[in-house]
């Protein structure tokens, strides 16, 4: 039995989900500040020509996402996504939609990979190694359906390849790579998650300690007191209206099938999945049993719909801001994600 520290609850608010949270944006900060920009973004330069623009970067996401959080990888990709379409006459709006699509898919692997899997992790007291045990095979078969939905698509994007450059620094790969040996440690002992978190954090500073102007630049505060507020709030509408929710909330808990799927893919596209998420937590509770499978429908449910997920509302803002259809990226997203969910309601 997974032993875990409780002087960190107060009331119906678990303090734990929002050091774990905020510990979680810290080490994305690092990885940031690290050039976490210039690795990812040569190490898809160094993919494309092998596989293509647009399976490269399905892959490069599907590969980063699970271990770094997939906000991130939106916002350092998308630039030079739209950057690439411009300068070989290409429709972007494909391009960002494998982006978003692929983050969201395999952020649902890991705990460490999303915001929902944080609040999962923390709550449900479930181990790293037991996780991903539940939710590898869902997150590989949905993947392998978005490529097929997705492969139509290749052909628009053959000819000109970018040479790509020298990869230049490992820091951000390794400094990822120590993040995970730390949460697997942790979860050998049985640790509470932000113990690895905050570990994980601060060894960043071995890389970044020279820039902290930069490091503080690249913490996402704002994001993260909304995603605070998202939270709180829906903590204290499961705590007042407990019992009229509970009888729909409950079976979506247990993670039964159909219905948990498509409840918790129909109320991610009302409200976003990190506060459907929270509110099953706070109105029922969620099992060590039941986690990686809701990780699962709520990554996947990200993918259905604008609002779904955060990641989303990013790389539409940035689309809209360089004049790329936001309609023609929210319907063909949500074709490519009606496909990829199937595997959350079985």
């Amino acid at each position: 039995m997974r032993c875990y520290l409780t002087g960190l609850v107060f009331g119906p608010f678990d303090l734990s989900v929002y050091v774990s949270l905020a510990f979680f944006f810290g080490i994305a900060a690092q990885f940031r500040a690290m050039d976490g920009y210039s690795f990812l973004r040569r190490v898809l330069a160094a993919v494309e020509p092998r596989v293509g623009i647009l399976f490269a970067v399905s892959l490069v996401t599907f590969v980063v996402s699970p271990f770094i959080l997939n906000d991130v990888l939106v916002l350092i990709l998308t630039p030079a996504l739209i950057r690439y379409s411009k300068n070989h006459r290409l429709d972007a709006v494909p391009l960002i939609v494998a982006e978003v699509t692929f983050t969201n898919i395999s952020s649902s692997l890991t705990p460490i990979g999303n915001p929902q899997n944080i609040i999962l992790w923390t709550s449900s007291g479930v181990g790293f190694v037991r996780f991903v045990e539940g939710t590898w095979e869902p997150v590989l078969a949905s993947a392998v359906l978005a490529s097929v939905a997705i492969f139509p698509l290749s052909r628009r994007f053959r000819g000109p390849r970018d040479v790509p450059p020298p990869l230049g620094s490992y820091y951000p790969a390794l400094y990822l790579a120590y993040v995970t040996a730390a949460v697997l440690i942790a979860d050998f002992y049985a640790l509470p998650s932000y113990v690895p978190l905050a570990v994980g954090f601060a060894g960043g500073f071995a890389a970044t300690r020279r820039s902290l102007h930069a490091l503080w630049k690249e913490f996402d505060l704002r994001s993260l007191l909304i995603l605070y507020g998202f939270i709180a709030s829906v903590t204290v509408v499961a705590y007042v209206l407990v019992d009229y929710i509970a009888p729909y909330v409950g079976p979506a808990a247990l993670a039964e099938e159909p219905y948990s799927g498509a409840f918790i893919g129909v109320l991610s596209n009302l409200i976003s999945n990190v506060p459907v998420t929270q509110l099953l937590v706070n109105t029922t509770g969620v099992s060590a049993h039941a986690a990686p499978k809701i990780a699962v429908e709520a990554g996947l449910a990200g993918n259905l719909g604008p609002i779904a997920s955060f990641a989303n509302l990013l790389a539409l803002r940035m689309a809209a801001k360089e004049g790329l259809s936001v309609k023609k990226a929210v319907g063909l997203q949500a074709a490519v994600g009606l496909v990829s969910y199937i595997p959350a309601l079985l």
